[in-house]
């Protein structure tokens, strides 16, 4: 596999057109995939170097055959040995979820699992939901549930817990947004996925762009 490939497949990992040509738009969201937030330099050498230390390779900006291999291998390579703790439950409902929040949920039902907590994903709909409607309006809003074992082994689950907050923190780690700390509708078992594109947005503007993105089928996350 040569280096235009390796750009190829991070480039389809990240949502974007694979092109295999290391364009800012590309670096910019492989930094979103590492980090889960927007750079605060966007100087393209900026970034690399960013990403550069974050993969422990040498920080000189310049995107050198090592920087390809150490990413490829981070973020491609490792997929197929990646051990996921989503039973059959969970993986119905991530069929029916936006393809853009579907990593998140992935990674935080695997993240509480090594944790030692078993959480299931809720089937949204209008009437449960009570996040923000701006991004409940596009799918990126989720909701789970904690289950407790029982001494006989039942998992029983559990409206109220202390385990939500543990939860919550896992989930802020990756970059989503807990519905518990939300001033108005404030709903333990949410979690809302914020573009990073949008952080510095008002909920208007982000949602008319979420819009234009739907209409377009554009992939939400990515930065244009």
């Amino acid at each position: 596999m040569d280096y235009s490939d390796k750009i190829k497949a991070l480039q389809e990992k990240a949502g974007i057109e694979a092109d295999g040509i290391a364009s800012s738009k590309t670096w910019l969201n492989i930094y979103y995939l590492l980090f889960n937030s927007l750079p605060y330099n966007i100087n393209v050498n900026a970034i690399i170097k960013a990403i550069q230390q974050k993969i422990e390779v040498r920080a000189d900006g310049y995107p050198w055959a090592k920087t390809w291999d150490a990413l490829y291998q981070l973020l491609v390579g490792n997929e197929p040995t990646t051990i996921d703790k989503i039973d059959e439950y969970n993986e119905t409902v991530l069929s029916s979820m936006t393809k853009e929040v579907v990593p998140f949920a992935k990674e935080l039902i695997n993240l509480a699992a090594a944790e030692g907590i078993c959480i299931k994903l809720m089937h949204n709909s209008p009437d449960k939901l009570k996040a923000k409607k701006g991004n409940e309006t596009f799918g990126l809003t989720f909701g789970i549930g904690v289950y407790e074992s029982t001494e006989a082994g039942e998992l029983i689950y559990k409206d109220q817990s202390p385990l939500y907050t543990d939860v919550a923190k896992l989930g802020e780690s990756i970059g989503l947004t807990w519905a518990g700390d939300f001033k108005t509708f404030t709903s333990q078992p949410h979690f809302q996925l914020r573009p990073a594109w949008a952080v510095t947005m008002k909920e208007s503007d982000m949602v008319k762009e979420l819009h234009r993105r739907k209409q377009e089928n554009i992939n939400f996350l990515v930065f244009l």
